[in-house]
């Protein structure tokens, strides 16, 4: 989280990434950080993607989104209402509520200031929004949980590991239990699932 402009320049150059990850949940951050680093990864056209440090801040994403990320991660997700949060704070208008300002992933490239309505219609067909699924309650809400505008979900093994061993009544056993149930319950539904 600390690189510099030129570190994280170089460090594109090296590894050639399709995106950069910040995981804002489980270390010290500041929006100066996020800022430099999306500054940087958007000289070369590569998003940021930012896991933000708390489900009950998806509220604040359009703010996280300003400094120029191209997605977001929310963790532990438990609740509709959370989800509900987050995407109107991540999509514009039609779609959501976020408000206009802030740099925004790749908007000078993109002259948004010249043309606003534009730029919205480009960000909510393009943004990444996706959340963790670390507990036995988001794996039973599954498709409650992932509505229009949810682009892909993940497994955080340890955090469900831990409501798994504190629920050995449940129906799911393993983490792979888990997993198998979100896959089937989404078969039908065109989100990403990452079941590594």
């Amino acid at each position: 989280m600390s690189s510099s402009r030129e570190e994280v320049l170089r460090a594109i150059e090296t590894h050639r990434p399709d995106w950069i990850y910040i995981d804002a949940q489980h270390g010290p951050h500041s929006e100066w950080d996020v800022k430099r680093i999306c500054d940087a990864a958007m000289e070369e056209g590569i998003g940021v993607n930012l896991r933000i440090d708390h489900f009950r801040n998806c509220y604040n994403i359009g703010s996280y989104l300003d400094l120029g990320l191209l997605g977001i991660k929310i963790p532990e997700v438990r609740e509709v209402h959370y989800i509900d949060d987050a995407l109107e704070a991540f999509y514009f208008p039609s779609i959501g509520a976020r408000s206009w300002g802030g740099v925004g992933f790749m908007a000078k490239q993109r002259k948004a200031t010249e043309n606003r309505r534009e730029y919205a219609d480009w960000w909510n067909e393009t943004g990444i929004l996706g959340f963790k699924i670390e507990s036995i309650e988001a794996t039973e809400k599954i498709r409650q949980l992932v509505k229009p505008g949810i682009v892909y979900v993940d497994f955080g093994p340890n955090d469900l590991l831990f409501d798994l061993e504190a629920h050995p009544e449940s129906r799911f056993k393993t983490i792979q239990d888990c997993k198998d149930f979100v896959a089937e319950a989404l078969a039908d539904v065109e989100v990403a699932i990452s079941l590594e």
